[in-house]
């Protein structure tokens, strides 16, 4: 662990000193709030840098090189600290922040450790992306997996970790699992702060104990929280075992043995197994799993829009049109979609939400009179939304398919093994919160966490009455809808779990009530992280951040290539390797260079491209360069597609067994690198 807490330092720093840039802005943003915002002015400084990076490169007017990033960023900072003061009295409190971030950061590093490989699921798309972005001179990137074309999927949060990347001069192989590790900080703090002023707003003389408290509950629930799926699942399976209820610590302990940690985000449709297999995952499954997918980058996105929205509503203005929401918001949103696309309709559904309900409790106007507001309101939104979004857009294009409704429903039971505990912690509050707005005795934090309640609600019902068509197959028709929507509820249960301790502190039957969901809901971390990384495996040793030693133990040669290609080659000439299925080792090099391929992953390229016809066609194109025996015609195809270097290796020979690469020189290509049995061809 050692070894690795320079690079953990040197990433604490940079991502330090990015979040000084935008701290008067924060601090403005945020005045009432007790921490004024602090933590979020990380997220604010790298995705303005970012965004302002991205839209001077889509209009090729900078290149993205780390003097164009630091330039940027210090100009940001003096337009920003001439235009409003900077007032550190409470240094203490950011202070605190500080250490609880930098905590969490290596605390999850040191986790991440354990099982650093840039391996299995998503992670060679989502590194792929980010090292796209690093040889970047223009956006929008490349798609490694489909030379000449830009990528055709929601990037904004590996552009912002790219361009952190390229700032700190740390290896992309070791900040893939830094980035993992900030997204877990940011994750866990930022709900910190956001709960503890919800607690705040109440009375600005609550003990500070309470907010750190309240905040912690929040945080622990939303960043390395579960559901009641493990408690259920080990008495199932000892109740089958024993054929009854077996408390003896022998029969737990056999049940808790065979407990398998995915089951909780795999339960409906598979347990039992019916033709309605969904997904339903939440944040600590995905800082587990380690896929840098964009609905885990959105995370400290999303929970910025929250704590925006909530400090307008602490800013409740009468104007009719409230340009100070509408644009900072349209703009969040459009980060949001471009991260995350499912996340721009449902922050913008608890947007109009709570501004409906905070309006209707607090401001004294008909219905008629709200009505027109949230319309217009809402409307300019999304025009701000379409602006800011407009650069990626140019090069996007959208992959659904269409509205359908759903023909299969969830047994109540199920959605209560999923969301009973939250439900559970919610319920009371529902109830004192009506009885509050009916002695009109309510506060304005009750109606903004209310509105996360039904928000959340709403999202877990959704699917159940729709879903967005898209390329998966029949028994999986929900399962992308389901996965978008209720991760999101998850998270907005958690921020209000802690605020909502703190209203019904007083009420001993709810303490322990809240404790037991608590106490079940922090078990899942154990299952987890034990089974995934061995952390408890006294035999096991850390493995340290650098994330490619599963290329070096297992295709060496490969490695030594892809190492000789990242330091000899730029920028980002076509390079041709062997078309690969998703989920496996296929295309790693172009995964580890951002080399753009000719095909990479079949499916998610049919995913991107919106249909099967391009992508099968390409992938028959290098079948056929690979295989053929006719010099003329595998000339043409390397023309056509542009390809500058061939790579021969293992993979190759996997998939092209009358691979010969004396072909290849027959065509003029000189081998430029050779390890053992692996050559890469110039031509």
């Amino acid at each position: 662990m050692l070894s690795d807490l320079n690079y953990i330092l040197t990433w604490w720093l940079t991502i330090f000193c990015f979040s000084l840039i935008t701290l008067p802005l924060t601090f403005r943003i945020f005045s009432k709030f007790w921490d004024k915002g602090y933590i979020f002015s990380k997220i604010i400084s790298i995705c303005l840098v970012t965004y302002l990076s991205f839209v001077l490169g889509v209009f090729k007017i900078v290149e993205f090189t780390n003097l164009s990033v630091i330039v940027i960023g210090l100009i940001l900072a003096f337009v920003l600290y001439r235009r409003f003061p900077l007032d550190l009295r409470n240094w203490r409190f950011f202070l605190f922040e500080e250490l609880l971030f930098l905590i969490i950061l290596i605390v999850w590093s040191y986790v991440r450790g354990f099982a650093p490989n840039i391996e299995g699921l998503e992670k060679f798309m989502d590194w792929g992306f980010v090292n796209s972005a690093l040889r970047s001179k223009y956006f929008p990137p490349v798609d490694m997996w489909f030379a000449g074309e830009p990528i055709n999927y929601y990037y904004f949060g590996h552009l912002y970790f790219a361009l952190l990347t390229k700032v700190s001069t740390l290896a992309s192989a070791i900040t893939y699992n830094l980035s993992i590790a900030t997204l877990c900080a940011l994750t866990f703090v930022s709900g910190f702060s956001l709960t503890s002023n919800f607690i705040f707003s109440l009375a600005k003389k609550i003990e500070f104990r309470y907010l750190v408290i309240g905040g912690l509950l929040s945080a622990l629930l939303l960043t390395f929280g579960g559901n009641l799926h493990s408690v259920y699942k080990i008495a199932k399976i000892n109740i089958q075992t024993n054929g009854r209820l077996d408390l003896s610590q022998e029969a737990l302990t056999r049940a808790t043995q065979s407990y398998w940690y995915p089951d909780a985000t795999r339960f409906i449709g598979f347990d039992p197994d019916i033709k309605d297999k969904t997904i339903h995952e939440f944040p600590l499954y995905s800082f587990v799993v380690s896929d840098l997918h964009g609905h885990v980058n959105s995370i400290p996105i999303v929970l910025l829009i929250v704590a925006f929205l909530f400090s307008r509503v602490l800013l409740t203005t009468k104007k009719f049109i409230d340009l100070a929401t509408i644009i900072p918001l349209g703009f969040l949103l459009s980060l949001a979609f471009m991260t995350n696309a499912w996340d721009f309709a449902v922050y913008g559904l608890l947007f109009a939400i709570s501004y409906f309900i905070v309006l209707l409790f607090t401001v004294n106007c008909s219905l008629l009179t709200i009505a027109k507001k949230l319309v217009t309101n809402g409307f300019l939104v999304i025009i701000s939304w379409y602006l800011f979004t407009l650069p990626f857009s140019l090069n996007f294009k959208p992959m659904t398919q269409g509205l359908m409704f759903s023909d299969s429903h969830t047994p109540f039971y199920q959605l209560f093994i999923l969301y009973g505990g939250f439900w559970l912690i919610c319920s009371p509050f529902v109830l004192f919160a009506i009885k509050k707005i009916t002695d009109h005795e309510s506060r304005i934090t009750d109606h903004f966490v209310l509105s996360l309640i039904i928000t959340a609600t709403v999202l877990i019902i959704i699917p159940e009455i729709g879903y967005i068509k898209d390329i998966y197959i029949y028994d999986h028709r929900r399962a992308n809808t389901m996965f978008k929507l209720v991760y999101q509820a998850f998270m907005m249960y958690s921020l209000c779990a802690g605020y909502i301790f703190y209203r019904l502190r007083r009420f001993f039957g709810y303490r322990l009530l809240f404790m037991l969901v608590f106490c079940i809901h922090l078990i899942y971390p154990y299952f987890a992280i034990k089974s995934y990384y061995g952390i408890f495996n006294e035999n096991l040793q850390y493995k340290g951040l650098y994330g490619l030693n599963f290329l070096k133990d297992s295709y060496l040669d490969n490695w030594e290539a892809i190492n000789w290609l990242n330091q000899n080659i730029s920028g980002q000439p076509v390079i041709l390797e062997a078309v690969g299925d998703s989920y496996t080792t296929f295309n790693q090099v172009s995964m580890a260079t951002g080399l753009p391929t000719v095909e990479g992953w079949v499916v998610h390229e049919w995913l991107w491209r919106g249909g099967y016809e391009k992508p099968s066609a390409r992938q028959t194109d290098v079948k056929t360069i690979y295989e053929s025996a006719d010099l003329d015609k595998i000339r043409s195809l390397l023309q056509k597609y542009n390809v500058s270097y061939i790579f021969v290796g293992a993979k190759e020979y996997e998939k092209y067994p009358t691979l010969d690469p004396s072909r290849f020189s027959s065509l003029g290509a000189k081998v430029i690198f050779q390890s053992g049995n692996t050559r890469i061809y110039k031509l």
